[in-house]
């Protein structure tokens, strides 16, 4: 979550412009994600322990993102990633990545507006909850009502310090992503944020009150198969790497089923449920 490097100047946020790539780069380990195709603007991270960002058109650098998505050790325990890909800007551009990981399609996305409002701000909802959860400060339903609701719509800081008027949302919609592969039937992917985020969730979320080492992710939008999912986490390990400020020292890994795991886990329920049936 990069609430400070690399956010405090709202003129990256009209870099996008869509462009796309035909080529398609292939992973150097084994059950990587192959990039084949990216649009959209982004950052591009990297360098050891100071991470540098440079602002890029996504489908014009298919080569430099797959090296970004397979540097560091992301099979390692924990995984250690050295790079990573920022996709879009604040929610207001959008970024995204597609290929293969395991055989199986996959796409990563940024997110929009839409994605936080849809199904009665659904998402908004779950992630607001989850972070009153992951540090033990259990909401009532109008305290989470009201928690939503600067999420989505109360500028974050000062007009001096937010001239855009970004809200909460628009600060964790631009996922960085330093890995992507599938371990079995589980595809793992790893989200580059703050390792203790406490500070930056201070201003994300107003009425709670973080205590220090407290962690909580950029969100992504997944798509395997026909499986669809928003990622995000609350537990963070070390990423050896980080800026100034503390970017990208954590690294929370988020994970998404393969659709054909899905489908054996319905068949399975199916079975039990018929099973017990026939001994009632």
């Amino acid at each position: 979550m990069n609430l400070v490097h690399g956010k405090t100047r709202i003129a990256l946020a009209v870099l996008a412009m869509t462009a796309s790539a035909a080529a398609s780069a292939v992973s150097t380990y084994p059950g990587g994600m192959d990039v084949q195709s990216a649009s959209g603007s982004g950052m591009l991270f990297s360098g050891d322990p100071i991470l540098v960002g440079a602002p890029i058109v996504l489908g014009s650098s298919l080569a430099a993102i797959q090296a970004a998505l397979d540097d560091g050790n992301p099979k390692g325990n924990p995984p250690v990633p050295a790079n990573n890909v920022e996709l879009g800007k604040y929610g207001i551009t959008q970024g995204q990545l597609s290929g293969t990981v395991g055989g199986k399609a996959i796409t990563l996305s940024s997110l929009n507006g839409d994605d936080w409002t849809a199904n009665n701000n659904a998402l908004a909802y779950r992630y607001v909850a989850g972070a009153a959860n992951s540090i033990n400060q259990g909401l009532t339903p109008d305290q989470l009502n009201a928690a939503v609701n600067s999420f989505l719509n109360n500028p974050v800081g000062t007009p001096l310090t937010n001239p855009a008027g970004l809200k909460p949302w628009n600060f964790v919609s631009d996922p960085n992503i330093s890995y992507v592969y599938i371990d079995g039937h589980t595809v793992n992917i790893g989200l580059a944020g703050f390792y203790d985020a406490s500070f930056a969730l201070a201003g994300l979320f107003p009425g709670l009150s973080f205590p220090a080492g407290a962690q909580v992710s950029e969100v992504v939008e997944v798509t395997v198969g026909g499986v669809h999912e928003y990622l995000f986490g609350f537990s963070a390990t070390l990423s050896g790497v980080a800026t100034s400020d503390g970017s990208y020292s954590g690294n929370y890994n988020v994970q998404i089923p393969e659709p054909e795991s899905l489908a054996l886990l319905g068949i399975g329920l199916v079975g039990l449920f018929l099973r017990r049936r026939r001994t009632v």
